[in-house]
C-alpha cells in the first residue's frame, strides 16, 4: 500500500498520504508541505507508532486521519 491516498477535505486543501501505510511509515501533505509524519521508528513496542504534527496544524484532525487510515489498512483487526 505505497500508492498515495487522498483525503478529501470539505474545507481547506485535500491531504495527500504518501509512504507505507501498512508499516506505519508515511507522511501527510497539504500540497505545499508535510503536515504530519507517522512512524514506528520512535518506538520498540509492537503495534505502536507515533504521529508528529507540524506546528500550526490541527492535531485532532490529523490524529483522526491517522486512525481512519489505520482502520482501513488493517481491517482484519
Amino acid at each position: 500500500m505505497r500508492e498515495p491516498w487522498t483525503v478529501k477535505m470539505a474545507d481547506g486543501p485535500d491531504l495527500e498520504v504518501k509512504g507505507n501505510i501498512l508499516d506505519h511509515e508515511y507522511t501527510v501533505e497539504d500540497g505545499r508541505s508535510t503536515v504530519a509524519e507517522v512512524s514506528k521508528k520512535w518506538f520498540r513496542i509492537a503495534d505502536t507508532y507515533g504521529v508528529e504534527v507540524a506546528p500550526g496544524q490541527d492535531p485532532a484532525l490529523l490524529l483522526a486521519v491517522t486512525a481512519v487510515l489505520d482502520q482501513m489498512a488493517h481491517q482484519e483487526r
